[in-house]
């Protein structure tokens, strides 16, 4: 038995609490990122909403029409170029792999050997697969098991221990909340949910309803490749340094909000024939007059009945989660250019803005009406565009981080 010490401690959940509270309240979002940030905990970053904000992820928007859907959510590229980034911009060696040459053989273990250096691994499943073993231990599992029944999609969790007398993994669940988030799972089970391949069957792919709906049909999920996995590696680069740190993050933050990420390729398209796509807090705004207009109305199933566009896709989650981060990295700036005697005042005001985004992607979440969920998302828009006017208003102290040493009791560091 084989058992990474310390994860209970570092394992940082992204559930919050709506009307019904625990466990039918308990929304959530953005698995592809939370076990990087349990991970970074555990291996010596404590301030995990400023390694969740360094990510960007928290301050993207995307929307076009092939999608059906806005994204709150995707950064400046897909969800390995979050892995790679946030860890290298943390100090720390992150890697990501997938369809190992000899099958899961080989990726079990090297998945074993990870845990017994001490290192827990995120994984994608296919996770219909997991939940009825979730959901001996955990209420909002059982929920989830029970209202969702055998349809199939895609998530993240985290290995952190396997049995091999027992046949068995530990798994935390990282849309949950502790202890409730920890389970055992057969290893059989978890290889079957690993290799991804649940929705090929003898005709090809057989899609579940559970998916959203496009073209007619109900979409798939087939994620990654086969045996994906996620970690990183202990021990923080020495020479790391937070302003440095901060600089480079900033401006891609910025970039992000302002609509110049994600460029075409993040929609996983060819980037050179690509549907019209709104980006940032202005596409986001353009995306509000779009509703407003009566242009976007709520998806259509191939059963003929409509989804709410924002109540059942539960897509506010990612906003409610990565602006909360938004908020917390851009504090986190505020004290950094404090400490060196540097102008906080925008810095400031454009963390109250993206936390105020954040507490009002928790109404939108709520909101069945297409109608009035776009007069929220435009109260939203608005927000974000004051909290870019005002990161732009904050580069020029930004600029100056890196150049003026913090100062502790009113004298320079060492």
């Amino acid at each position: 038995m084989a058992y990474v010490t310390g994860y209970d401690d570092a394992y940082y959940s992204m559930t919050w609490m709506g009307a019904k509270a625990y466990p039918e309240g308990g929304n959530s979002g953005r698995c592809y990122f939370t076990g990087l940030l349990g991970m970074y905990r555990l291996f010596g970053e404590s301030d995990v909403l400023f390694a969740d904000g360094t990510s960007g992820d928290g301050f993207s928007f995307r929307w076009t029409p092939v999608w059906g859907a806005p994204a709150f959510n995707g950064g400046a590229g897909p969800f390995h170029e979050i892995w790679e980034y946030t860890s290298s911009s943390l100090g720390f060696e992150g890697h990501w792999e997938e369809d190992h040459e000899n099958g899961f053989d080989e990726a079990f273990a090297k998945l074993c050997a990870l845990v017994d250096r001490g290192i827990p691994v995120q994984v994608g499943l296919h996770y219909s697969l997991m939940l009825p073993y979730g959901a001996r231990t955990s209420p909002r599992l059982k929920f989830q098991h029970e209202t969702m029944g055998k349809t199939g999609f895609g998530h993240h969790v985290v290995v952190a221990g396997y049995d091999l007398d027992k046949g068995t993994v530990t798994i935390f669940e990282p849309n949950d909340i502790m202890p409730h988030s920890r389970y055992e799972a057969p290893i059989s089970v978890f290889r079957e949910a690993w290799a991804q391949a649940k929705q090929r069957g003898a005709s090809g792919y057989e899609p579940w309803e559970h998916h959203h709906p496009f073209g007619g049909e109900w979409t798939l999920h087939d994620g990654y490749g086969p045996f994906l996995m996620v970690w990183v590696e202990p021990g923080r680069d020495p020479a790391w340094d937070i302003a440095t740190s901060i600089r480079h993050s900033f401006r891609r933050n910025l970039k992000i909000l302002c609509g110049d990420y994600p460029k075409p390729y993040a929609l996983f398209g060819n980037q050179w024939q690509i549907p019209r796509f709104e980006t940032g807090a202005p596409g986001m705004a353009a995306f509000a007059e779009k509703i407003r207009k009566g242009e976007v109305e709520d998806v259509l199933a191939p059963d003929g009945t409509r989804r709410p566009l924002f109540l059942r896709g539960q897509i506010p989650n990612h906003g409610v989660l990565g602006r909360a981060g938004a908020a917390g990295y851009l504090r986190r700036v505020t004290r950094e250019l404090g400490l060196r005697g540097l102008d906080t005042t925008d810095a400031a005001a454009a963390a109250e803005l993206m936390q105020k985004s954040s507490d009002t992607f928790r109404v939108l979440r709520y909101e069945a009406d297409l109608k009035a969920a776009g007069e929220i998302l435009s109260r939203i828009a608005d927000m974000e565009l004051s909290a870019l006017a005002a990161m732009t208003r904050a580069v020029e102290a930004v600029r100056q981080i890196t150049h003026v040493a913090p100062k502790a009791h009113g004298i320079a560091a060492e």
